[in-house]
């Protein structure tokens, strides 16, 4: 016990003496005007990283130099009795202040100089992401920050939340309230900024404020500004897309939309009766990419579709087995209909492909139970033909090939049946199978019946007219 009292009455007399130190006239270190104020009432910086210049004079050549803290590193500069104290201070990453002390050594004589600095004007929240529902209510957002910040709403003009009351929890704890409105349209997004003494203090952006759609009818029209919205517009609630029965689209989508599109489709056979849904896509533009219109938001989208590379194409696998797909208008610019696109969709009965397609690409209506009606204008692009496209599984009544097409698979007809199959090309294409010719009529252009007749496998069909 008695070791221990000695032991804290050194260290009270060595804390005495040092701060007499301080206060007296220094024998050996003769400090400028200026270092004897900082000396006196220490130093005080930012969190950034920051140097300061000490002068001195002493005749005394045995000087030292130490820091208590690793982010304080000082050194000692002489010119014959002329002397230099640096003192470099590292950045400060985290949030709370610290504090080190400088000790100068002369002889017996020690200089404490006491070191403050900063933590970084930042705020840290608990979550990137806030979701509430599409009624009026509270959102609790919990942060961490070196001092009490004033919270903002981003963009300035947001009237639908706003900030109610900041409250200090603990320590470098603080909870900010906010006041969210009902919503009685689409889904809608709004991010928080934070400053610390009149300075941003977050780093990024966000975290984002998430406000589900109000509860949907069963025909839905919707303009998007900016591909990749439709997470936000629709939202996530899958009780709430399930009121859809029609879905236009107007504007750009890309990667991140097409997952809310697919979420639509279910591929149980008893939920046709349930939930049969019309997608029209006639006026939308389908973007290649996945770009975030809310990235500066904050908002980081859970899901997105595999690559789409090109402009202009339904990606491969998009809607199939979507068994509740029972009619869908494509986009008038569309240039690719991607391998598997509709394999499986098992009511979905016709579809009109657009003069502007290109390419479609192998079992793109595989399995299609129910289509009676694949529309091929005379003025389409049309250029390529996958393996099995066509392979739907159903009587097609009509079926077009126009003359632009000159890439064909060889099985790009393995499989098909078809009433009526319309052929355009003044030269017949050889390929290795061809539609089951029992019940189909060939049509040919006029003129040309001969050139098929003597063409292999072509010239299986018993019926071949001219038109």
């Amino acid at each position: 016990m008695r070791q221990v009292i000695l032991y804290c009455l050194s260290i009270v007399f060595s804390l005495f003496m040092s701060s007499c130190h301080e206060d007296k006239e220094f024998e050996n270190i003769l400090w400028s005007q200026e270092a004897s104020v900082v000396i006196k009432d220490g130093i005080s910086f930012t969190h950034d990283k920051a140097e300061i210049i000490l002068k001195f004079n002493t005749m005394n050549a045995d000087i030292s130099v130490s820091s208590s803290e690793a982010w304080i590193d000082a050194s000692i500069a002489m010119t014959e009795s002329n002397g230099e104290l640096n003192i470099h201070i590292s950045e400060n990453p985290g949030i709370s202040s610290r504090e080190g002390i400088v000790a100068v050594h002369s002889n017996d004589e020690t200089t404490l100089i006491r070191i403050t600095q900063k933590g970084a004007p930042r705020v840290i929240p608990e979550n990137n992401s806030y979701y509430h529902h599409h009624g009026e209510g509270e959102i609790t957002v919990k942060v961490e920050a070196g001092s009490l910040p004033v919270a903002e709403i981003y963009p300035e003009n947001t009237d639908w939340i706003k900030v109610g009351k900041i409250t200090a929890d603990d320590k470098n704890k603080y909870t900010i309230t906010l006041i969210v409105e009902k919503n009685e349209g689409l889904g809608r997004i709004a991010s928080l900024d934070f400053k610390i003494d009149e300075q941003p203090a977050i780093k990024g952006s966000g975290p984002c404020i998430i406000q589900e759609p109000a509860s949907f009818n069963e025909n839905i029209e919707i303009s998007v500004d900016k591909p990749g919205s439709l997470q936000i517009l629709l939202g996530n609630e899958s009780a709430n897309l399930n009121h859809i029965r029609f879905l236009k689209i107007k504007g750009p989508v890309n990667g991140l939309d097409f997952p809310v599109i697919k979420s639509l489709f279910s591929n149980t056979e008893n939920s046709y009766g349930q939930q049969p849904i019309r997608l029209d896509l006639s006026e939308s533009v389908i973007v290649a990419g996945d770009k975030n219109p809310f990235e500066y938001y904050g908002w980081k989208p859970s899901k997105k579709y595999e690559d789409i590379y090109l402009y202009g194409e339904i990606p491969a696998n998009i809607f199939t087995n979507a068994v509740n797909l029972k009619e869908i208008r494509l986009p008038e610019g569309l240039k690719i209909i991607g391998a598997f696109a509709f394999k499986g969709c098992k009511n979905l009965s016709k579809v009109q492909i657009p003069d502007s397609v290109e390419e479609i690409n192998s079992k793109a209506f595989y399995g299609c139970l129910k289509m009676e009606d694949i529309q091929l204008n005379h003025n389409s692009n049309l250029l390529s033909i996958g393996n099995q496209a066509f392979t739907t599984g159903s009587l097609l009544k009509d079926l077009t090939i126009p003359t632009t097409v000159t890439n064909i698979s060889g099985e790009a007809f393995l499989g098909c049946t078809v009433s009526r199959l319309h052929l355009k090309w003044q030269e017949p294409y050889e390929v290795r199978i061809v539609p089951k010719t029992e019940g189909c009529s060939l049509f040919v252009p006029k003129g040309t019946s001969e050139l098929y007749r003597n063409t292999r496998n072509w010239c299986n069909f018993k019926e071949i007219i001219e038109e």
